[in-house]
């Protein structure tokens, strides 16, 4: 063959080498969707979280010449809350004893000191997982505050206090005085640039710390994803297999004959019980909150930004709330908690929501009401009792998403079944029962709803 040939033909052979090459470029269509599906899967399912992620401040409040301001931003505290957990804390002991009821909320809004406040008390030992705390003498015991005073420096050292606002307890600890001297100079003077809070004194010993004027604040609408029951059988029940479904008019009931998951169908969670452990006395189990969070992260998980709410140690339950920036979200169909009942280390009911939240789309700012405003409101609710508020808060509803833009005709055909609303609330707690404020426009006092 000639060397003109060969020429000819190594140019025919790479010139259909090419042709197919592009036309397999052009044609391929990898298949994306069952591995995109799994990925989705595991960053909803498996995302185990420590517990200092999820046992956070609702609110940092400072005390400064007679002036109050403080901060529910979420950055604004884990800033502060980073350098704190930094500080080697020492030498607890009570001295609850040094202040006559009548001094209590003197104390706590005394010029200097800044409030580190929690919704619900959290025991020591849990303090422990996220803070220098030396100390084996007090694990038994809970605070749903921490109270730095920045004037205490003295010899070497600085004060700090645990305090539970429910009786009344407080306990002195030590920490080296540098730390208590950087907050001053670094953290304290910068208190003026957060909204200045109104002192509203409910009973001789309660008062509560509200925006002195309207807060700005935004609703958000978001995309939602489901989760299949599929996986809720896979993870809970020891196995799989041996579980049957019955139909039901109202849903679904999965067993194994000693446990149930029950799944409704207007509903946006699930219910799964022990049915072994039913009626018994509930018995203690080991660090409450621990197992709580370690149960969870073995079964289903975290689906959205949930944390620790409040727990019931006499009932051993524990709730873990849905929260949207660093704002509690409540919904009276429990789509936004995950309930646990405990008896003797041993799961009772485990109640979690079917639907997380994705991506948000819209944000519309919303304003709301005054502290002292909202404050009258609740006082006029029928058969008032102060001494049964417990909490007042910013929160949110979530809610059925509905476009406003459209007309009603339009609404009623609008499918809007992958979209939730979380709408600007004010919210209270109420001889133990969260409340949100609704206001009325003929003066008559606010009205009451429940969200749980």
């Amino acid at each position: 063959m000639k060397y003109e040939s060969v020429k000819t033909l190594i140019l025919i052979i790479l010139v259909f080498t090419s042709i197919i090459l592009t036309w397999s470029l052009w044609t391929y269509q990898p298949q994306y969707a069952d591995k995109t599906d799994d990925l989705v899967e595991e960053i909803i399912i498996n995302d185990p979280k420590e517990t200092a992620s999820l046992i956070k401040p609702s609110k940092i409040l400072f005390h400064m010449n007679e002036q109050h301001f403080g901060t529910y931003d979420e950055s604004e505290i884990n800033k502060i809350m980073k350098y704190v957990k930094t500080w080697d804390i020492r030498e607890l002991k009570n001295i609850s004893s040094s202040f006559v009821k009548s001094e209590y909320l003197s104390f706590l809004k005394k010029n200097g000191h800044v409030e580190i406040q929690f919704f619900d008390t959290i025991p020591l030992q849990i303090f422990k997982t996220f803070m220098n705390i030396n100390d084996t003498e007090h694990s038994t015991l809970s605070f749903d505050r921490i109270v730095i005073n920045v004037y205490s420096e003295d010899h070497g050292e600085g004060t700090i206090y645990f305090v539970s606002n429910q009786d009344q307890m407080v306990y002195e600890a030590k920490v080296d005085s540098k730390f208590i001297t950087d907050f001053e100079r670094n953290y304290y003077p910068l208190a003026i640039r957060y909204p200045e809070q109104q002192e509203q004194q409910i009973t001789e010993t309660y008062s509560v710390f509200l925006p002195k004027d309207s807060t700005k604040t935004k609703r958000v609408d978001y995309f939602i994803d489901t989760i299949e029951i599929e996986t809720f059988i896979d993870r809970l029940f020891p196995d799989p297999t041996r579980v049957k479904k019955d139909d039901l008019t109202s849903g679904e009931v999965h067993t194994d004959g000693s446990r149930l998951l029950r799944v409704y169908d207007d509903k946006n969670y699930i219910e799964f019980i022990n049915t072994l452990r039913i009626g018994q006395e509930k018995g203690r189990t080991t660090d409450l909150i621990t197992t709580s969070i370690d149960y969870i992260n073995g079964h289903v998980g975290w689906t959205s930004n949930f944390r620790f709410f409040e727990w019931d140690q006499n009932n051993q339950n524990t709730l873990f709330r849905l929260f949207e920036e660093n704002y509690p979200v409540f919904n009276k169909q429990g789509q936004s908690e995950i309930i646990q009942q405990w008896d003797n280390n041993e799961i009772v009911e485990y109640v979690h929501p079917t639907l997380s939240l994705e991506i948000p789309f819209k944000r519309i700012d919303t304003v709301l009401l005054s502290g002292n405003a909202v404050i009258e409101e609740i006082k006029k609710l029928p058969n008032f009792e102060p001494e049964k508020l417990e909490y007042v808060t910013i929160g949110y509803e979530l809610q059925e998403y509905q476009d406003s833009s459209l007309n009603k005709e339009s609404r009623e055909f609008q499918d809007n079944s992958q979209l939730v609303t979380l709408q600007p609330i004010w919210c209270y707690r109420y001889n133990g029962t969260w409340m949100k404020l609704e206001f009325k426009e003929d003066g008559a006092g606010g009205k009451e709803d429940g969200l749980e």
